[in-house]
């Protein structure tokens, strides 16, 4: 069937770790053609979310059709967007506890870096939980607001040290190590008591993020409480994936130390007892 396609008159290259549905949506819409017909032309007929990146429906012959509509190799599609490797692979369906909880979040792309490449369509990327600053630009990712964090230099340094607690750690671990802290953050930031030195420091970056125009003026959204929190968020990541630090008894004062506040201002509960999904998930992960 493939010798009935050919090359679509524009074929825009995907986006390193772009997802499937933004890719689809980007080069039907590129092509002046409908995501249905586009899906139809790809063997299955199915409407493609700009977050879809699940394979479980495609076969070899659906990338191959998407080969010659791109006029792109497989290869290069593949490198692109990895979970087009899968294709055909008999466990693709089964997905581990772990893979289930650290699947990078789908975020839209920088976009002041999409319009410097010349593509003005909205990209959706997988995006890990390290890859949520651009430094070129200096914006937050894993929102769709894209907030200026030009004016929180300290939100920029705790990224550079986000990536290198990845770099010498061992996955899953450090994204468990992450998830957990930033979870542990946001309820000490919603629901139990925080000292007034980090509460002051949290409510200033608010205030640089500036005002919400559709969010709870009395209620920050969770994307915002996760940019204010962030570099606290950070400091606790590279504790817990510390072999000294993650059980170490005094973990709490270390933790006060470089939050730079004393220990009776730290929120009550950061002796690290994980959720039970989270122990059963670590069991087993050789952290390096």
């Amino acid at each position: 069937m493939t010798d009935r396609l050919r090359t679509l008159p524009l074929a825009p290259p995907p986006v390193h770790h772009e997802t499937i549905g933004s890719y689809l949506n980007r080069l039907a819409d590129a092509n002046h053609l409908t995501i249905g017909y586009l899906s139809h032309l790809l063997g299955p007929s199915r409407q493609h979310r700009r977050l879809d990146n699940r394979v479980g429906y495609w076969t070899p012959d659906t990338l191959h059709r998407l080969a010659v509509l791109t006029g792109r190799h497989p290869e290069s599609l593949v490198h692109a967007m990895p979970p087009l490797g899968s294709i055909g692979d008999p466990l693709r369906h089964h997905r581990s506890a772990t893979e289930e909880v650290t699947e990078p979040r789908r975020r839209p792309a920088c976009r002041l870096c999409m319009a410097r490449r010349h593509i003005h369509g909205l990209v959706v990327r997988s995006t890990p939980h390290h890859e949520g600053v651009c430094h070129r630009h200096h914006r937050w990712l894993l929102g769709e607001e894209q907030h200026d964090v030009t004016q929180l230099p300290e939100v920029l340094r705790a990224n550079l040290l986000h990536h290198r607690i990845v770099r010498r750690g061992t996955d899953p671990f450090t994204a468990l190590a992450f998830i957990d802290a930033r979870d542990r953050l946001t309820r000490w930031f919603t629901g139990e008591r925080s000292g007034e030195p980090l509460r002051q420091r949290w409510n200033r970056r608010l205030e640089v993020l500036g005002e919400d125009p559709f969010g709870d003026p009395h209620r920050p959204s969770e994307h915002r409480i996760e940019v204010a929190t962030y570099p606290e968020v950070i400091v606790l990541t590279g504790l817990f994936t510390s072999p000294h630090w993650r059980d170490h008894p005094h973990l709490p004062p270390e933790a006060a130390r470089r939050f730079g506040i004393a220990d009776t201002q730290l929120a009550s509960g950061l002796v690290r007892k994980l959720p039970p999904s989270l122990r059963i998930l670590e069991q087993g992960v050789s952290p390096s």
